[in-house]
């Protein structure tokens, strides 16, 4: 509200700005560890390893599904009541939430009495070097599961899922916003889909099946986001583009690509019965979309089963650590995914980075095959695809019957 009663060329105003991103910053900071006791640690206490994936899978399509009528929501109110009147709403809503949120986290610590017991039982390795609990990465590398964590962080070195990137460079190849839109929406049901498809199968199938199928379909989608930089309508142009490379041109190319006035949003002139933009065919960015929207399918399947995985496999005194080293991870990825696509600005160059995307997909998938295969072969292998270790904590809880 400050940034926006104040002139943008006041010093104020850069004042106002930087104290609400480090705001933002630290807001996100909390909602991060708030996600990681209720989603990852409370939810195992409330409902137990048989309703465990069910409540993943819930919580994931409530995730989606604000995601999907947010920007809806947002857009509505800006156009309605303006740009100022809608900060102004969403603050007031964000206290109202707060407030309601915190009764309910309280109410919903006191009505279970299993939330007030912490587990606290260290390992062998533990007692015989204490100082090792000094290092979070060694945590987080020794855990059962770090080759399935490991390569789902993997995944998020890519530039094909439905961020600002895509968009991007959808419009650069001439589609309308619109249409960017309902590719948009179609991920997201997509996704929802596969949360219901992942508890539906890990019921019948296991963990780690369901794991597996999310993986072949989104390596299926995949191969063909690659193969659409080969088909009529693609911007890539490797040869053009090395073959009069020069320092100073990718300079000016990088810097342009943070110019405000380098806008992709321009009123293309689609003809839908050559399905082609400006003369161009939107075959290439078509395929691309579709294969992006599609693969959010697998990839929500596998990404419940590694948490699944990962929930069961990890002690409860490590589990909040060991899922913020692996958030850390994933973030890192991220950025570096970032950085890959500022170093190759030009949508010319973008199917480099698509390629570097599925080898990085690619060899995400081939740790959760790696850990699959182990668990497999594990005697302690149960039913549910994870090596549990509820026979352990029977034994524990007869004894301290005794």
């Amino acid at each position: 509200m400050g940034c926006l009663s104040i002139d943008s060329n006041s010093s104020w105003y850069i004042a106002y700005l930087i104290l609400a991103m480090c705001l933002c910053a630290i807001n996100r900071l909390f909602l991060n560890a708030e996600k990681f006791i209720v989603g990852r640690d409370w939810v195992m206490v409330i409902g137990g390893d048989k309703k465990l994936s069910k409540l993943n899978a819930t919580l994931l399509t409530l995730d989606q599904f604000t995601n999907v009528i947010g920007p809806l929501v947002t857009g509505a109110l800006v156009t309605w009541v303006g740009l100022r009147e809608t900060v102004g709403i969403f603050g007031a809503a964000s206290l109202v939430s707060m407030l309601f949120k915190a009764v309910f986290l309280r109410l919903l610590y006191i009505s279970n009495r299993l939330l007030h017991v912490k587990e606290d039982k260290l390992r062998s390795d533990e007692l015989l070097n204490p100082f090792i609990k000094q290092s979070v990465i060694y945590t987080y590398w020794r855990q059962e599961s770090f080759p399935a964590a490991f390569g789902m962080s993997l995944l998020f070195m890519t530039v094909m899922g439905f961020g600002g990137l895509a968009v991007g460079y959808g419009s650069s190849a001439g589609l309308p916003e619109f249409v960017i839109g309902a590719f948009r929406s179609f991920g997201s049901i997509t996704a929802i889909l596969g949360a219901f498809s992942y508890a539906f199968f890990e019921k019948r199938y296991g963990v780690l099946t369901s794991g597996l199928l999310g993986l072949l379909v989104q390596q299926i989608f995949a191969i063909l986001a690659v193969s659409s930089v080969f088909l009529p309508g693609s911007p890539m142009n490797l040869s053009g583009y090395f073959g009069n490379f020069t320092a100073g041109s990718w300079v000016h190319s990088m810097v342009h690509s943070f110019d405000a006035k380098n806008a992709t949003g321009y009123d293309p002139d689609v003809d839908w019965s050559n399905f082609s933009s400006n003369g161009v065919s939107l075959a290439s960015i078509v395929v691309f979309l579709i294969a992006i929207a599609s693969a959010r399918y697998g990839l929500w399947c596998l990404d419940l089963a590694t948490t699944h995985v990962m929930q069961v496999t990890i002690p409860e005194t490590e589990r909040n650590t060991v899922f913020g080293v692996h958030n850390a991870l994933c973030q890192t990825f991220s950025v570096l995914k970032d950085i890959l696509v500022i170093i190759l600005p030009l949508p010319a160059t973008f199917a480099i980075c698509i390629f570097i995307s599925y080898g990085f997909v690619t060899t995400g998938h081939m740790f959760f095959v790696y850990y699959a295969v182990k668990s497999w072969k594990s005697p302690k292998f149960k039913k549910s695809g994870v090596e549990v270790k509820r026979e352990v904590e029977k034994e524990e809880e007869e004894s301290a019957m005794l």
